[in-house]
């Protein structure tokens, strides 16, 4: 659902539909990402007693590293003038450079966002795994009092810090990690909601609605906005809808990285007609991860099976309590 917001904001939205249909999509991304990381994260430290930094840092690796690297230099070397903005795509910095970089690579500062946050969150779960809720609820405030001096012109930063920085952004992610902070309490008190699905319906709309009217210079309230994309998660979990759980969606789901990738040549800068851009889109995300992505994750899951079975009890990182 977030790759096709931001494939269709691209394609069909006017200029202010295209942002804010975009931009909804990846916070609903960045929501999602919080949750899983931080859901696996707890699960390892539950099972193992410890959370293994340099397995994260390798299976996220092998995960993001390739398809990344392929799209940036396919087009670094079939786009001459994408080149001045290579430095900040191979360094995900884009973040920090939005719209000082070619249209081809300005996409890549989610992925910068998201790779910020895989430094630090694993780093803060492991030095304070008891005060993760807390760090958490942290990180959204900051994020709204970011938001508010950029507003205020107190930070004296440029304004596209507001809604593509990691400080500007991070609360998204933030409510995704207290969504699997929380998740044992939501599913023991709030199970009635899971029951209507009018509720599921109207979660996102209103997440939608609000986000739209705080655009402007209320944005340092937008942290509304991904606790109810967050609650709507947990509805979407729970309730295991056919919608979301057939095998077309999990196929939008598996090439959702690389449809992520390939999207911004052929849908942003719009010089193809529409269908003929969902043809190209589908054609390289599907190269992608057929060729690279697929065999990566391979590798990396057995480059893993073997690590575990080699592993020694002196290999431990960090102690249950």
């Amino acid at each position: 659902m977030s790759i096709l917001c931001v494939i269709i904001g691209h394609l069909w939205g006017g200029a202010g539909t295209s942002v804010l249909l975009s931009a909804f999509g990846v916070h609903v991304f960045f929501v999602l990402s919080g949750y899983l990381i931080t859901s696996l994260l707890q699960k390892e430290r539950s099972r193992d007693g410890r959370i293994n930094l340099l397995a994260f840092y390798r299976r996220r690796c092998f995960r993001i590293f390739p398809a990344a690297f392929a799209y940036i230099f396919a087009i670094a070397l079939l786009s001459p003038s994408s080149r001045s903005g290579l430095i900040y795509a191979v360094t995900y910095t884009v973040s920090y450079h939005p719209t000082g970089v070619p249209l081809v690579f300005q996409h890549l500062w989610s992925l910068s966002v998201e790779e910020q946050f895989y430094l630090l969150w694993p780093l803060a779960l492991l030095l304070g795994f008891r005060q993760r809720a807390w760090i958490a609820w942290s990180a959204m405030l900051a994020a709204a009092g970011f938001r508010l001096a950029v507003v205020l012109n107190l930070l004296h930063l440029p304004v596209d810090y507001l809604h593509f920085s990691f400080p500007g952004t991070m609360d998204s992610i933030a409510a995704g990690c207290l969504l699997a902070i929380y998740e044992p309490q939501l599913r023991a008190r709030c199970s009635w909601m899971v029951e209507h699905g009018a509720i599921s319906i109207a979660m996102p709309l209103t997440a939608w609605v609000l986000e739209t009217s705080l655009w402007g210079n209320l944005s340092a309230f937008w942290g509304a906005v991904p606790i109810l994309i967050a609650l709507w998660v947990f509805l979407l979990v729970e309730r295991r809808d056919w919608i979301l759980n057939n095998p077309v969606a999990s196929t939008f789901g598996v090439l959702s990285y690389s449809l992520y990738l390939w999207q911004q040549p052929f849908a942003a800068e719009r010089r193809y007609p529409a269908m003929l851009a969902l043809l190209l889109i589908a054609a390289c995300a599907t190269g992608s991860y057929l060729l690279i992505e697929k065999p990566m994750l391979r590798m990396g899951a057995s480059i893993e099976s073997r690590r575990k079975r080699t592993e020694t009890p002196s290999a431990t990182l960090v102690p249950t309590d």
